[in-house]
């Protein structure tokens, strides 16, 4: 997975400038990061990855670089 396009949906999905994000950033330091935000995440994921996350494998991510992983474990093989 292409973790610059991945960023690029998540700041799309957040309504962030473009670049704004970085895999190493926390997602309880990042703004606008609440729960609405997550379940607009989580429905992004699943349209344009086909991966539906888990209430226990989002908890346990604390970067975007988990997240990113989380989804790539997810991502069915191309």
């Amino acid at each position: 997975m292409d973790t610059a396009e991945f960023l690029a949906r998540i700041e799309h999905a957040l309504d962030v400038p473009a670049q704004t994000l970085r895999p190493n950033d926390r997602l309880a330091d990042v703004e606008k990061w609440d729960s609405i935000v997550v379940l607009m995440v989580i429905a992004a994921i699943d349209k344009h990855y086909g991966v539906v996350l888990s209430g226990e494998g989002l908890l346990e991510c604390q970067t975007l670089a988990d997240l990113a992983r989380l989804v790539e474990k997810g991502c069915p093989p191309q």
